[in-house]
């Protein structure tokens, strides 16, 4: 499985992004501020529904807009879904699967899969040894013998900061 699109509508900092996708992996590369982890954020948010940053949707909403879209087009194998998430603070998310009419939220759960390592899991790599050892046991596997493979770069160009609410197509 892997994303091939993203797509963005008044998510966190952006006012629109398209990001093509490769399969593999894909190292987003840029100074500090500029909308890295949001873009692995909304990529998060399709897979679990939530935010590892923060609780609530509203802050996910950029700044001024009403509403924000996380789409991703995820190839597995042969097929090809299109996953579409509505971000409305304060009222009900709304999902669809290949445009199709409205589906529930929890519908698109599966669809994409992630794993994150985020700065506060920097214990595992820094702290003590005890805390950082994966056993079978504990249902963590197991990292003998892994390495990443080489990483491909994107730059994402600087996010729109207009307070204007852009003309992303619902959900």
């Amino acid at each position: 499985m892997h994303v091939s699109h993203l797509s963005l509508a008044d998510f966190r900092s952006y006012a629109r992004a398209e990001v093509p996708l490769a399969p593999g992996v894909t190292a987003f590369v840029g100074p500090n501020g500029q909308g890295k982890t949001n873009l692995v954020e909304a990529i998060g948010y399709l897979a679990t529904l939530g935010s590892h940053r923060v609780s609530s949707d509203a802050p996910l909403v950029r700044m001024g807009a009403d509403r924000a879209v996380v789409r991703a087009a995820v190839t597995q194998g042969e097929r090809q879904q299109l996953v579409e998430l509505e971000l409305n603070p304060g009222r009900a998310n709304r999902a669809r699967i290949n445009r199709s009419s409205q589906v529930r939220p929890r519908d698109v759960l599966g669809i994409v899969r992630t794993v994150l390592f985020a700065p506060e899991d920097l214990a595992l790599v820094k702290g003590e040894p005890a805390s950082s050892r994966a056993t079978p046991a504990s249902g963590a596997g197991s990292w003998t013998n892994w390495s990443p493979p080489a990483p491909r770069a994107w730059r994402p160009s600087a996010p729109t900061t207009s307070a204007s609410s852009s003309s992303a197509t619902p959900c």
